[in-house]
C-alpha cells in the first residue's frame, strides 16, 4: 500500500490549485507531519499556510498552500482504506451474506476512522498504541463500540477470538482522555443475554458520562449461514425478556445517572408485540441509526407532517408503501386514519426476505428482486414508495446490486419513489411532485 494521501482532484481557482497542486499527486507530509488519510491532512492543516511535501512520478517536491480559512478547500482526496476486521464473531452477518453480494458488501471494516466518521461499530481489539495516541491526539470523538460482554471470556466466544486488546483498559484510556463513545450489545439468546446481560450493563453504567449509551439490538440470521449450534434466533418470548431485565435497569440507571443509559432496539418490541415507548423514553435519539427509536421518530415526524398538511387534498389516488414484513403492521396503523380521513388508497406492501431469508424481516435488508415480485402480485400498476434505507447512500444500489430503474421496470409499478422517513412519506403522499426528496424520484418509462 502506498504511503501518502492521493488527490483525486483540485476545484481551479483554489489555495492548492493557484500553489500547484495536482491530481494525482500524493501527499507524503503536511507541516513536516506524515499523513495516512484526508483526516491526518486536515488535523495537520490546522493553520491557514501550510507546506506539503508531494510525491509526483517520481519527484518528490515541497508546496507552500496559502488559505484565508481552509489551504485544502476543493480538494477532493481518496476514500480511507478500511482496516479489515481481524475478530470471527459467531453472530457476523456479513459472513451470513450469499455469494452473489458484490464484493464491496463482503468488506468487514474494523477502524477507528470510520468509526469517528460514519458511527461504524468497533471491538478496539485491533488498535495499536499509535492509533490510541492518535486517536488522543486528534480528538476522534466520538467513538462506537462493539461491546456484547464485559466478561472477557464470554466475549472470546462471541468474537470468535480472544481480542489483542482487553475491552475495559482501552476504554479507560479514551474516556481519561476526553473521548465520547457509544456502546452496542449484540444480543444472542443464550450467549450474552440473561446474568451475563446484567452484568454488562452494570459494569458498563460506571463508565458514564463518558460512555454516553449503550444500544442493545438482536442478532440477525440468514438462510445463508453456517449453521453453528451457539446461536438461535430472538424469539419473542426471548425479546420480552430482554425487555423487561433493561427495563429493571432504567430504573435504576434513572435514579443513580439521570439517563436510561441502555436502551433496547425497537426490534424487541415488534418481535415481543409490545407497545413502542413514547418519544421521551429514548431522551435525545442518539443512536437511532442503531434502530433505537427508529420506528418512534417515524410515526413521530409522520403525525406532526400530516398535521401540518391538514386540510390540504392529498396529491395522490393510491400508492404502494413498501417494507419489511416485521414494520408492517405499524405501518398500517400510521396510515389507516389519513386513508380513511382522505378516501385515499394506501397499501401496505409488505416484503418477505427471499434472498436473505424469512427470518430477515427489516426493510433495509430488502433486495430488490424481492421488492419486485412483491410489488408485482400485491399491487400490479400502483405508484409505488420504498424507503430511503432500501437504497445505498454510496452508489444508488439496493442490496442485490438492483438500481431504482431496474426495479422499476421489472415491478410494473406506473412510478417509483424513495421516502426518507416519516415526514418523506408525507411530503410524496400530499406534495406528490418529488421535491425534497433527497433520494429522487424515478417515473416508469
Amino acid at each position: 500500500m502506498p504511503a501518502g494521501v492521493l488527490v483525486e482532484n483540485v476545484a481551479a481557482g483554489m489555495p492548492a490549485e493557484r500553489s500547484g497542486l495536482r491530481p494525482g499527486d500524493r501527499l507524503l507530509e503536511v507541516n513536516g507531519r506524515k499523513v495516512d488519510d484526508h483526516l491526518d491532512v486536515r488535523f495537520h492543516a490546522a493553520d491557514c499556510d501550510v507546506i506539503v511535501d508531494v510525491r509526483r512520478g517520481k519527484e518528490r517536491i515541497a508546496l507552500r498552500i496559502e488559505g484565508e480559512d481552509d489551504p485544502f478547500r476543493g480538494v477532493v482526496f481518496e476514500e480511507i482504506r478500511p482496516r479489515v476486521c481481524a475478530s470471527k464473531c459467531v453472530f457476523c452477518f456479513i459472513d451470513q451474506l450469499p455469494a452473489e453480494v458484490r464484493p464491496s458488501l463482503k468488506v468487514k471494516d474494523e477502524d477507528f476512522r470510520l468509526s469517528f466518521l460514519h458511527g461504524n461499530y468497533m471491538t478496539l481489539g485491533n488498535l495499536k498504541d499509535r492509533d490510541l495516541a492518535r486517536i488522543l491526539e486528534q480528538r476522534l470523538s466520538p467513538l462506537y463500540v462493539s461491546i456484547h460482554a464485559v466478561d472477557e471470556k464470554v466475549r472470546a466466544v462471541l468474537l470468535g477470538r480472544p481480542p489483542r486488546r482487553p475491552l475495559l483498559p482501552t476504554m479507560e484510556a479514551l474516556l481519561e482522555g476526553g473521548i465520547e463513545l457509544y456502546g452496542q450489545i449484540v444480543l444472542c439468546p443464550g450467549l450474552n443475554d440473561g446474568a451475563v446481560l446484567d452484568e454488562t450493563m452494570t459494569v458498563l453504567s460506571s463508565y458514564h458520562p463518558g460512555l454516553r449509551g449503550v444500544a442493545v439490538v438482536p442478532l440477525g440470521l440468514s438462510s445463508h449461514r453456517e449453521k453453528d449450534d451457539l446461536l438461535s434466533p430472538v424469539t419473542p418470548a426471548v425479546a420480552a425478556d430482554v425487555i423487561d431485565s433493561i427495563e429493571r435497569k432504567q430504573d435504576v440507571f434513572r435514579a443513580r445517572l439521570g439517563t436510561r443509559f441502555v436502551f433496547p432496539g425497537d426490534e424487541f418490541y415488534l418481535l415481543a408485540g409490545r407497545d413502542l415507548p413514547p418519544a421521551a423514553f429514548y431522551e435525545e435519539y442518539d443512536q437511532v441509526e442503531d434502530g433505537v427509536g427508529m420506528v418512534r421518530r417515524f410515526r413521530e415526524r409522520f403525525d406532526d407532517a400530516v398535521a401540518e398538511r391538514s386540510g390540504r387534498p392529498p396529491a395522490v389516488d393510491r400508492l404502494a408503501l413498501v417494507t419489511g414484513t416485521l414494520f408492517a403492521g405499524t405501518l398500517e396503523s400510521c396510515l389507516g386514519k389519513v386513508s380513511a380521513l382522505n378516501d385515499i388508497d394506501l397499501k401496505v406492501v409488505p416484503v418477505k426476505n427471499r434472498f436473505l431469508g424469512s427470518t430477515i424481516t427489516v426493510a433495509g435488508l430488502l433486495g430488490g428482486r424481492d421488492v419486485a415480485t412483491a410489488l408485482r402480485e400485491e399491487a400490479p400498476g400502483y405508484p409505488a414508495v420504498i424507503p430511503a434505507e432500501m437504497v445505498s447512500r454510496a452508489n444508488g444500489l439496493l442490496l442485490d446490486d438492483y438500481t431504482p430503474h431496474r426495479l422499476l421496470e421489472e415491478s410494473g409499478a406506473a412510478e417509483l419513489f424513495i421516502a426518507d422517513g416519516g415526514e418523506g412519506l408525507a411530503r410524496r403522499i400530499w406534495d406528490g411532485d418529488g421535491r425534497d426528496e433527497p433520494a429522487g424520484t424515478y417515473p416508469h418509462r
